[in-house]
C-alpha cells in the first residue's frame, strides 16, 4: 500500500505549477470538498467539540457527524527561524533530562503572520486565527489550580503557534477511532531510502537511541512539500523550511496532565507546502552603533532610489531583490 505521503504528493503534483496566491486563498476558503476550514473562518467553534479520551489524548473533531472526524484548520503563515526544530532529530540531547526519551521526541516549530506583500492575507488574516485556537482550547472546563499550556505562546509581545510533529511511532500501533481527511499513516515502504530509518540522518549524539528503535518502532517524516510538491528530504529540512512562507494543515489536541496539574493543547501538523522561501535580513555586526546602521540605511536608500517611507526590512521580507539603476 502506498503511504499517504507519496498519495498526497500525487495528487496534487499535476496542478500544483500553477498555483498563485490568489488561488491558493480561494482553496484555503473552500471547504467543499472536506480537506478542513480556513483557520481564519468567523466562529470556527460553532462546528468543533473533543473527542474525550482518544489514546492521542483529547481530539478536536468536527461536530454532529456519524464518525467522530478530526478537525482541520488551513493556512499560510511564516516558520519562525527562532526555535526552529524542524530538524531530522529535532536537536534532540540524550544528556538533557528535560528532553525525554528519544522515541518521544517531537519536531518543532513556531509560525507566525506572514510577511510578505503578495501574501498579504497571512498577515491580516493572523490575529482571527488565534481568535479561533484561544476558542478551542476554551471547549475545555478549567479545573482549579491547573495551570494551562497554549498551543500559542507569546515571546517580547510576538504570538506565535507552536507546531509539532512525531518522529516516531512504535510499529502495529493501533489507531484512535476517529476518522481523518488527511491520513496520518507514516509507512515509507513506497519512498526512497532518504526517508527509511535505516538511513535517517541524525547528529553522532542520536545515533545509538536510532539504532535501538529500528526494530521497534517506524520514522514518520515531515508531511513537508517543496513548491513543486515533491516530498522534502530530511537533509534539507532546515534550508528549506526555515524561514519559509508556508500552507499548513493542522489538528488540534488536548492532554490533561493530572500529576503536574497541567492543560496541554497541541497543534499537530498534517500537511505543510512551502509557498515561498523568504531570505533572511543581512546581519549587522556587533560593533555598529544606532548612528552608524541609520546612516547606512539611508546611503543604501540613496544609492538605489529607494522610497524613505518603507523600511529596508521590506524588501528582505518581501522576497524582492533590491532595485538598482
Amino acid at each position: 500500500m502506498a503511504s499517504s505521503l507519496t498519495k498526497n504528493a500525487s495528487a496534487k503534483s499535476k496542478s500544483f505549477s500553477t498555483r498563485t496566491p490568489a488561488s491558493i486563498l480561494r482553496e484555503l476558503h473552500d471547504s467543499s470538498e472536506g480537506f478542513g476550514f480556513y483557520a481564519a473562518s468567523p466562529r470556527l467553534i460553532r462546528h468543533v467539540e473533543y473527542f474525550i479520551g482518544g489514546q492521542d489524548g483529547n481530539i478536536l473533531v468536527a461536530k454532529g457527524g456519524p464518525q467522530a472526524k478530526e478537525f482541520i484548520i488551513r493556512g499560510v503563515f511564516e516558520i519562525s527561524r527562532n526555535d526552529f526544530n524542524f530538524t531530522p532529530d529535532a536537536n534532540f540531547n540524550p544528556s538533557n533530562v528535560f528532553h525525554g526519551r528519544f522515541s518521544d521526541v517531537k519536531l518543532s516549530c513556531r509560525l507566525t503572520a506572514g510577511r510578505n506583500d503578495m501574501f498579504r492575507f497571512s498577515s491580516e488574516d493572523f490575529p482571527d486565527v488565534l481568535d479561533n485556537i484561544a476558542h478551542f482550547e476554551g471547549l475545555i472546563p478549567r479545573e482549579r489550580d491547573y495551570e494551562k499550556l497554549s498551543a500559542v505562546h507569546v515571546s517580547l509581545g510576538q504570538r506565535s503557534i507552536r507546531l509539532i510533529h512525531g518522529l516516531f511511532e512504535a510499529k502495529n500501533q493501533d489507531k484512535y477511532d476517529t476518522a481523518s481527511d488527511e491520513d496520518d499513516d507514516c509507512s515509507t515502504d513506497s519512498l526512497s531510502s532518504d526517508f527509511d530509518i535505516a538511513t535517517w540522518p541524525v547528529a553522532d549524539r542520536c545515533k545509538g537511541h536510532l539504532q535501538d528503535l529500528r526494530s521497534t518502532h517506524n520514522v514518520c517524516p515531515l508531511p513537508a512539500y517543496d513548491t513543486d510538491h515533491s516530498l522534502i528530504p530530511p537533509l534539507e529540512y532546515e534550508s528549506k523550511l526555515k524561514g519559509a512562507l508556508v500552507e499548513v494543515h493542522m489538528a488540534f489536541f488536548h492532554h490533561r496532565v493530572k500529576n503536574a496539574k497541567r492543560d496541554v493543547f497541541n497543534a499537530i501538523l498534517r500537511q505543510l507546502t512551502s509557498c515561498l522561501h523568504l531570505q533572511p535580513c543581512q546581519s549587522i555586526p556587533s560593533s555598529a552603533t544606532v548612528s552608524t546602521l541609520v546612516l547606512s540605511m539611508h546611503e543604501i536608500r540613496k544609492q538605489n532610489n529607494l522610497s524613505e517611507a518603507l523600511p529596508l526590512e521590506w524588501y528582505a521580507f518581501a522576497s524582492l531583490p533590491l532595485p538598482v539603476h
